[in-house]
């Protein structure tokens, strides 16, 4: 593998986003608008990749999943999207992140920054999200 796409796969993603309050505040202010439309029965976002072509994205059912996880239904959430707990666990740590004092985050930031960059884990979770959803699309079709 060429050195600098390995050095670009390792680069640092989620604590580039949780050092901009900004990003955050948006993210998680999406987020739990999806979600609360969701969890009171009204439907949320349409995925525009699934209305364009038919064909699911990644991340389709992730909002179903999410609403079945904070409902309890563990075995339900996993079997309609088992990155539901991944999702919801990135949601907290960026509303974490908003709540962090500045020096704490800049130092949470850090420790995630090197993390990130030794192990590659967005890069991981996203290669394992398509592999995922490669087993999954013959069922969704």
């Amino acid at each position: 593998m060429n050195p600098s796409v390995g050095k670009a796969l390792f680069s640092p993603v989620l604590s580039t986003v949780l050092e901009n309050r900004r990003e955050s505040l948006i993210l998680v202010g999406a987020g739990v608008f999806h979600l609360g439309l969701n969890l009171i029965g009204l439907p949320g976002w349409v995925c525009p990749i699934r209305a364009a072509t038919g064909i699911p994205c990644p991340g389709c059912g992730l909002t179903t999943a999410a609403v079945q996880l904070l409902h309890g239904d563990i075995a339900g959430s996993l079997h309609t999207h088992a990155f539901a707990p991944i999702f919801l666990a990135f949601g907290l740590l960026l509303l974490t992140a908003l709540i962090l004092p500045t020096e704490l985050l800049q130092r949470f930031s850090a420790l995630l920054a090197r993390f990130e960059t030794r192990t590659g884990v967005i890069a991981w979770i996203l290669l394992a999200l398509f592999l995922y959803w490669g087993a999954r699309l013959p069922g969704s079709l």
